[in-house]
This record gives structure tokens, sequence and C-alpha cells, in this order.
């Protein structure tokens, strides 16, 4: 792929975007914007103004909060590959990739710059125990939560990595495909 482009790194919590989004980052020499990095002190300021504790989920955090946290990353990234640089995204990026309309939207906040989309997979349960080891406030509705397996793959296009295969063979891997 000739110029810059952006990578959205998505996967339900304790899949291992982050892992993968910071390798795939190096290996391709993007710009790493990963959303729990750019904007949890924002979101646990709102969370403590709100009462809302430490569950992401709460209604006071939804809704515009939920935009507004996405709105700050893709402007990062938008300011980015407008003076050249590639950016790999990390977030879970649920509503886009379940909705071709919105996955469209996102990729026009980029347009011509080409977006594209890395899926991490791995078994709920898998994921339930990386939640539990992490022990985040964050995870807390989500590390006993039996409805992760309710939630279904992308329906936009999109290149499928193993959360549970070794994260550098892997990035090197979406990497290759990517730059192909």
């Amino acid at each position: 792929m000739n110029g810059p482009f952006v990578c959205c790194v998505a996967g339900i919590p304790g899949s291992g975007k982050s892992t993968v989004g910071r390798l795939l980052a190096a290996r391709l020499g993007a710009v790493l914007l990963d959303q729990d990095t750019a904007t949890n002190p924002l979101m646990a300021e709102l969370a403590r103004i709100t009462e809302a504790g430490d569950d992401l989920d709460h209604p006071a955090l939804r809704g515009p909060v939920r935009q507004a946290r996405y709105d700050c990353l893709i402007d990062v990234a938008v300011e980015n590959v407008r003076i050249g640089w590639s950016a790999v995204m990390v977030a879970p990026f649920t509503a886009e990739v379940r909705d071709p309309a919105s996955w469209a939207e996102l990729g026009r906040r980029f347009d011509p710059v080409p977006l594209r989309l890395v899926w991490v997979d791995v078994p709920a349960a898998v994921a339930q125990d990386r939640r539990r080891l992490r022990n985040l406030p964050r995870d807390a509705a989500w590390r006993t939560s039996t409805t992760v397996d309710d939630v279904p793959p992308p329906v936009v296009p999109h290149l499928l990595t193993d959360g549970t295969a070794d994260s550098a063979t892997e990035a090197g891997r979406v990497a290759a495909l990517l730059l192909a």
C-alpha cells in the first residue's frame, strides 16, 4: 500500500487489541492511538463527576460521551494522516463494525486515505480469564459477563487475527497483508 492508511484494531475486552495494535504500529512505522491511553484519564474524571464509578457502560457515560471519546481518537488520527503518517487506532469500534453505514461514515472521515479493520478474535473464556487477571476496575462488568459469547464478528470487511496466537507473529502476518 502506497501512502498513509488507517488501521482499526478492534475486538472484545480482553481479546488482545492493545498488544496487537502496539506490535502492528511498530511493524508498520505508524502512529499508535489507543483509546484507553488517550481517553481513560478523562473518563475516570467524568465517572467521578457523574458518580458512575468504574462502569464505563454506565448510562451517564454512554451516548454522547461514547461518541466524544471516539471523536477524540479519530480526530487525532485524521491530523496524523493529513501530514502523511499512517495510524493504528485501538478501540472496540463496536457500533462501527456491526453497521456498514457507520463503518462507511468512519471511512469518509479519512477520505481519501484507506481505512482497514483488524479484528482480534479469542474464545470468550480466554477474554474472560484475561480480564480477571488484569483486574482493572473498567472490566468489572465484563469480568463475569456471560454475554461475551453473544458478541458477533464484524459485518464489514476485515482481517482476522488470532488473539491466542503469538502476538509478534500475528502482527507480522497482518502487517504483510495490510502492505500487500
